[in-house]
């Protein structure tokens, strides 16, 4: 890579829509987070910076639209985050990311950044694999679909357990893990979080970034 100034990135998007965890997902530490695009009779955020990162929350909207229309598609990265909202299998967060960047004329990439910012910082300790082999083979695979079946009391006497592993791991992960570990059950922790990471859908997203830097890199030194 060319010698010289880096290239500044900045992440933005609307509230809530998971800017900080997209970050840190990439780890980005000295990416720049900007205000939020809609708040309410508030300016936009200045964006003035070499790429950028438009973090929307599942869905685009009016404000959304109006910010990317104004960025520069060769620096500019679209992440569909909380991917694991949308429908019910990964194939539809997908398709709804080629929806999108059909519409937008813009690349994106569907992302569940909370369980790959997991999958970064974190290990699957014991505890949480006695856990997740305990209901690897749980009858109904329904019981993930959301918190509280997941953590309910019905289910088997372990619920603290089933909270702790909850308030630790994003519910999709934790399905992941199960059905990966009801396939096969002596997956090490290391391949399983190898696998956890892979479906985060992180990858792709790091991928292109990486090529989008050195290019503004360039651009900046040639």
């Amino acid at each position: 890579m060319p010698a010289g100034p880096a290239p500044r990135i900045q992440v933005t998007g609307r509230a809530r829509a998971g800017k900080t965890t997209v970050r840190h997902a990439l780890s980005l530490i000295s990416a720049e987070e900007t205000s939020a695009v809609d708040r309410p009779g508030r300016p936009d955020p200045v964006l003035d910076a070499d790429l950028y990162i438009y973090v929307l929350p599942g869905d685009s909207n009016a404000a959304d639209r109006r910010i990317l229309a104004t960025l520069p598609p060769d620096r500019t990265l679209v992440v569909l985050n909380k991917a694991d909202s949308i429908g019910i299998r990964w194939a539809d967060a997908a398709e709804s990311a080629e929806t999108h960047s059909a519409a937008l004329q813009l690349t994106v990439h569907p992302v569940i950044a909370t369980l790959a910012a997991r999958t970064r910082s974190g290990t699957l300790t014991e505890a949480d694999l006695h856990t997740l082999h305990r209901h690897r083979d749980h009858p109904d695979p329904a019981f993930t679909l959301a918190p509280d079946l997941f953590t309910s009391p019905s289910i088997a006497t372990d619920t603290a357990a089933r909270e702790s592993l909850l308030s630790r791991w994003p519910l999709y992960g934790i399905s992941c893990a199960l059905t990966a570990l009801h396939r096969d059950p002596t997956l090490p922790a290391v391949t399983l979080l190898q696998l956890l990471h892979s479906a985060s859908g992180i990858d792709p997203l790091h991928t292109d970034l990486h090529h989008r830097y050195e290019q503004a890199a360039t651009r900046l030194n040639p």
